[in-house]
């Protein structure tokens, strides 16, 4: 992977959980990967943190080419994912979002 990793923390009671994945994973993914900045997605269920307040269940790694492309998915279409994501879920949760650039990339030997 090089450029962006969008980083969606997320967290949502036990009782909601089933309709959230099942809406996250088959509906808000898909839809988010339509934008022409997207380049994958990754969604991993966290099973250890030491996050302070809160532990999320998933995070959810969108992947683009550069901070130009997140800059012009976060003021374009990503509006509407989270205009869509807060009309369904705002306030029944947390969520966290962190974007990263690659700065490094090492493997190990073997």
């Amino acid at each position: 992977m090089s450029g962006v990793l969008y980083a969606v923390y997320t967290w949502v009671p036990e009782d909601v959980l089933p309709e959230w994945n099942a809406w996250h994973s088959g509906v808000h993914v898909p839809n988010v990967l339509k934008a022409p900045e997207m380049r994958g997605v990754v969604k991993l269920r966290v099973t250890d943190t030491n996050l302070e307040g809160w532990h999320p269940q998933y995070v959810t790694l969108y992947t683009l080419d550069s901070l130009e492309d997140y800059a012009a998915y976060r003021d374009g279409y990503g509006l509407q994912m989270r205009q869509e994501y807060d009309a369904r879920y705002s306030g029944v949760g947390k969520v966290a979002r962190v974007v990263m650039v690659e700065e490094l990339r090492a493997g190990a030997r073997g």
